[in-house]
């Protein structure tokens, strides 16, 4: 009687907790509508003597706004505080702001008026007008001030001639692959004048570029053709004149290369780059001398991967990069000369995007977010303290009711330690198991770090709010944690890393997490591939899925993607017409008649990286099995999901999708 009488005082104890429940999760949590009010500080830029910054955000278009993706805004603030100001005006975007060297003007990229191209612009720093500085024929994709703040280096990809507009409108434009490149090309605007000069006259596409200190040459990453592939895989260093000539090939790298810079002193070259050519990420730190030779790398032993490269101002040979380190990411510095790993930033907050130093090297300003908001802007001196944060940029999250997120790690079944990020659901009680949503990262060359998971593309704290667990797995093949394990995966496509997934689902349940009979998967792209295994090889043990361009046929996405070569040489370290065999088992229709998951299958109709016609094949596949589908395509999207309204029916369709499937029919949880 006693032992009956306790089991039901527990009982009451368990629905008056619910019942809490119920009510808490009632009050403000992350809905899809509540995302697209948020304004993401996507770039920072500290004024030259340390006083002020100017710093881009983007927002969603309203609704009274005509279709397209996000509109970028140019704001200001005094790192003394006080409430941002917006720095220009426009109905469309501006984005990209470089102070000029002296501090006084600030250049910027902007789409105005009539015209769709985007043009160079500059603006007094104390207010006035925006000038345009180009007349492009082609939009200006990116651009950067020379250290005398005379002149401005931008690339413009090539534009169509009069012929081809003419064949365009009398209907005579076919085109023949590989043929008739449009190379994207390095162009110098003297700021008084206005007076460009084409430098890159050479068959090249330039990726990035930098120019010395002296202002007399240029440094290009570069490769020999526009494709894709080329600017993964085929991409060089080369220094050239910055009044134009030959260019010279300054050192030979192989894989993946970006961020090339020039030191301060001009003795040194550094940039990102793999170290083979099956190398994942461009993501160990190297360095040449200015003059050419073989370049070294500065981080052969670090176990984690590097995002971001500049040199610190004030130090002529000194390196700083950002890099992700397991779910964290940091700022670190390293020298040519000792190659010494030294920390700049070490904070708990996820660092996103570039930090910008004031002249000196004494200050600086970055974007971050974590676990509780969104990016924000923090500002400080460079001695490894924390930053102040200097914003609060939306205050209608303010009183949201968020999951607890935290680093959780697990055993995989071959005794390798495996870790992610669980994000628990909103109210969350350790008596009660809940319907879990495994949300897999793209790549697989990506990571998903302990910050904000908030937004149209990471559902992790708007499915907290509606009661579900969530877990981002970092399996092996994923980034921050060197480049072995970022290897790892290599030739074993949805082999050992799925088992490393399984491995966390059954951490979750060994902890009374999540309930066992309702575990969810969903992701995009690799991601995408991931749950359409997780549908068919591995249904048994999923209730729903969610398949976002993601990959069915690994035999026909090789032959239709625009990345081949970088997905045979980085991902299977194998091509596809050697071994059919191998592609056709890891591909998820080999094992459709497995399929009994309910999936919802969704793809925006111009992807060139996962052709839609994968999500077609995966479709008509699960019809023929008669497993549960839905499939969604949403016009003029490519990879990924840009429009606002189609933001918005996306993650609704996330949310039901799992709310139907994994939630308990009698009782809605």
């Amino acid at each position: 009687m006693v032992k009956k009488h306790l089991t039901q005082i527990a009982m009451v104890v368990i629905i008056i907790t619910l019942s809490c429940f119920r009510v808490y999760s009632q009050e403000k949590v992350l809905t899809p509508e509540l995302i697209l009010t948020i304004r993401t500080i996507t770039e920072v830029q500290l004024s030259p003597d340390g006083n002020t910054i100017i710093f881009q955000a983007a927002r969603s278009r309203r609704e009274d706004e005509k279709p397209g993706a996000s509109i970028s805004e140019l704001w200001r603030i005094s790192v003394a505080g006080g409430e941002p100001v917006r720095f220009t005006y426009n109905e469309k975007s501006d984005k990209s702001p470089q102070w000029h060297p002296d501090g006084k003007l600030i250049a910027f990229l902007s789409t105005r008026g009539e015209s769709d191209k985007t043009q160079l612009h500059l603006i007094p720093v104390d207010g006035g007008e925006a000038v345009p500085l180009t007349k492009a024929e082609n939009s200006v994709l990116a651009f950067k001030w020379s250290p005398d703040g005379n002149r401005i280096a931008y690339t413009m990809t090539d534009p169509k001639t009069k012929e081809e507009q003419q064949d365009e409108k009398d209907g005579t434009d076919w085109i023949v692959a590989d043929q008739n490149y449009k190379h994207t090309r390095l162009y110098v605007v003297d700021v008084k004048s206005k007076e460009t000069k084409l430098i890159t006259v050479q068959p090249l596409t330039v990726h990035g570029f930098d120019w010395s200190p002296d202002a007399k040459q240029l440094l290009i990453a570069a490769a020999p053709t526009p494709l894709v592939d080329d600017s993964y895989m085929q991409v060089q260093l080369y220094t050239i004149p910055s009044e134009g000539g030959a260019e010279k090939h300054l050192t030979t790298t192989h894989g993946k290369l970006t961020h090339p810079r020039w030191s301060p002193d001009g003795k040194w070259i550094a940039w990102l780059g793999a170290i083979s050519l099956n190398d994942p990420f461009a993501g160990s730190v190297f360095a040449v001398s200015a003059a050419g030779g073989a370049g070294v790398n500065l981080t052969p032993d670090y176990e984690g991967t590097a995002t971001w490269l500049g040199w610190q101002p004030g130090k002529p040979a000194t390196i700083v990069f950002t890099a992700i380190e397991r779910q964290s990411t940091v700022l670190k510095i390293v020298s040519p000369t000792d190659r010494t790993i030294g920390a700049l930033v070490t904070q708990p907050i996820i660092v996103f995007g570039a930090p910008s130093f004031s002249r000196d090297g004494k200050w600086m300003a970055l974007a971050a977010n974590t676990p509780q908001h969104p990016n924000e802007i923090f500002y400080g001196k460079v001695l490894n303290k924390p930053l102040r944060r200097l914003t609060r940029f939306n205050p209608q999250l303010d009183g949201l009711q968020l999951g607890k997120q935290e680093v959780i790690r697990w055993k995989s079944i071959d005794g390798w330690d495996i870790e992610g990020v669980l994000v628990k659901p909103v109210g969350y009680v350790d008596v009660k198991r809940y319907p879990a949503v495994m949300q897999v990262h793209g790549g697989p060359e990506a990571a998903d770090v302990n910050g904000w998971l908030g937004t149209y593309s990471r559902w992790g704290q708007m499915l907290a709010g509606r009661g579900f667990a969530v877990l981002y797995p970092n399996y092996r093949g994923s980034i921050g944690r060197g480049v072995k394990f970022a290897m790892a995966d290599q030739r074993d496509m949805m082999g050992k890393e799925f088992h490393d997934m399984l491995a966390g689902i059954d951490y979750l349940v060994s902890e009374g997490i999540a309930d066992p009979d309702r575990i969810g998967i969903g992701g995009g792209s690799y991601g995408g591939f991931t749950s359409a295994w997780a549908a068919t090889a591995g249904s048994e043990r999923f209730k729903a899925a969610i398949m976002w361009m993601g990959i069915s046929n690994n035999i026909s996405k090789m032959g239709t993607t625009d990345i081949f070569w970088e997905s045979s040489r980085v991902h299977w370290n194998e091509v596809v017409y050697d071994n059919f065999d191998l592609f056709w088992q890891r591909s998820p229709i080999a094992h459709i008649k497995n399929a009994q998951t309910p999936t919802l299958i969704i793809h925006g109709k111009d992807d060139p990286r996962v052709p839609i016609s994968q999500s077609m094949e995966m479709y008509t596949a699960l019809k023929w099995k008669g497993a549960p589908v839905e499939f969604v395509t949403y016009p003029r999207e490519g990879h990924g999901v840009s429009e606002r309204a189609h933001q918005l029916d996306f993650m609704k369709r996330v949310n039901n999708w799992f709310e139907r499937y994994l939630k308990n029919k009698l009782t809605g949880e």
